[in-house]
């Protein structure tokens, strides 16, 4: 069948001729009675088939007046990407780190119970005791979520809160009849620093006598004060090693562990990174593997840049470096050693936002802070 000729009009189109509604019966018509249909029929018949279908033309056959099909939508008219942008790869099994798969332990083996360990001793100071019992307290629960990590079941805080009651109960404290005052020192994991800071922010509302700084020498850095009676907590990102054990033995420290929380390390890269959406623990092992020749993106896929990896990761005197290279490497302590490290967690944000071809690793919570400039990778057992 020819082409519909389009003569030019003389009699004014309705005003609506922009309305598909209003104009589809009129082109049913001229489709049911197109031997009795005027060329002005016609006319807003080929303008009815321009409007619906653009790329095909008023033709059904013809090839002199008709526009070629377009190929298939690679950009929009704006010249932009139509379809969502490729995230990356993403190997079977992966994980995305979230509250309910960390919380869940499903993303492994990268979750993990976060503590803090108390001198016994200090338990003689109504300003700490107040302060644990506060920590512990419904209200101080609900700021574990708010700083980005996982609440604790009933059942698990129920047993840390028996753990403190029990050591109170046998270091023979009474409850303070008066106003508390003094300080409470803390030091230790910058992973467990934002709960620990966000208690101390209430608690001081409640007893604003009572000074409570927290410290974020690292895990490690902080054990080492509390060997030595410097402070009274210690924020924990893993449990204590056989030689702080010993440590505390032999000065005579007796201590009580309370778990307080759950956390995730998080693996990010620049949200630039389109090529990879999560990593096996292989890969992960094969770039932080102390005798690593990975140096390009390209050396883990060779489908991915060729461009240097920029790596930013934990300091040896935090838990998270001790967690993760046990986890990952299969040996605490066992990393490559070029990379940028540190125990301050807002430093490693930083780099990896600011470096398209970052990849590093820290506690969940600075991600979640953080998620308009970090992007997280899914991790396959």
């Amino acid at each position: 069948m020819a082409a519909c000729p389009v003569p030019p009009l003389r009699t004014p189109l309705p005003a609506d001729i922009h309305d598909r509604q209003s104009l589809f019966p009129l082109a049913k018509m001229a489709t049911i009675n197109s031997a009795f249909v005027n060329w002005r029929w016609c006319a807003l018949s080929a303008l009815l088939l321009s409007a619906l279908l653009p790329a095909a033309g008023c033709s059904s056959g013809s090839s002199n007046n008709s526009t070629p099909p377009a190929a298939a939508d690679e950009t929009s008219s704006t010249g932009s990407a139509t379809s969502t942008p490729v995230a990356g790869v993403l190997p079977p099994g992966a994980v995305v780190p979230t509250a309910e798969t960390v919380k869940s332990g499903q993303y492994q083996p990268l979750s993990r119970p976060l503590f803090i360990y108390v001198n016994k001793a200090s338990l003689s100071k109504p300003a700490v005791v107040e302060y644990l019992r506060y920590y512990l307290s419904d209200e101080g629960q609900a700021l574990v979520p708010e700083v980005g990590y996982v609440q604790l079941d009933t059942v698990q805080i129920a047993d840390t809160r028996r753990k403190l009651e029990d050591a109170i109960q046998g270091a023979g404290i009474t409850p303070p009849t008066a106003p508390i005052d003094g300080e409470v020192q803390i030091d230790g994991s910058s992973t467990v620093a934002p709960i620990s800071s966000a208690v101390t922010e209430a608690f001081a509302g409640i007893n604003p006598k009572v000074r409570v700084p927290v410290g974020t020498k690292g895990t490690s850095g902080g054990f080492k004060l509390f060997v030595d009676g410097k402070i009274d907590i210690c924020d924990a990102s893993r449990p204590i090693k056989q030689p702080e054990i010993d440590a505390c033995i032999a000065a005579s420290i007796d201590y009580i562990e309370l778990t307080i929380a759950i956390d995730g390390i998080t693996v990010v890269v620049n949200p630039q990174n389109d090529w990879v959406a999560g990593m096996t623990v292989a890969q992960l092992k094969q770039i932080w593997a102390p005798d690593s020749q990975v140096t390009k993106w390209s050396d883990v896929n060779p489908e991915w840049p060729a461009e240097p990896i920029k790596l930013f990761g934990a300091g040896t005197d935090s838990g998270t470096f001790d967690y993760f290279t046990e986890a990952i490497v299969g040996e605490a302590r066992s990393s490559r050693a070029d990379y940028q490290a540190s125990e301050n967690d807002n430093i490693l944000v930083n780099g990896v936002a600011g470096e398209k071809y970052a990849l590093g690793y820290f506690g969940y919570a600075y991600y979640v802070e953080n998620q308009d400039k970090l992007k997280a990778l899914a991790i396959a057992p």
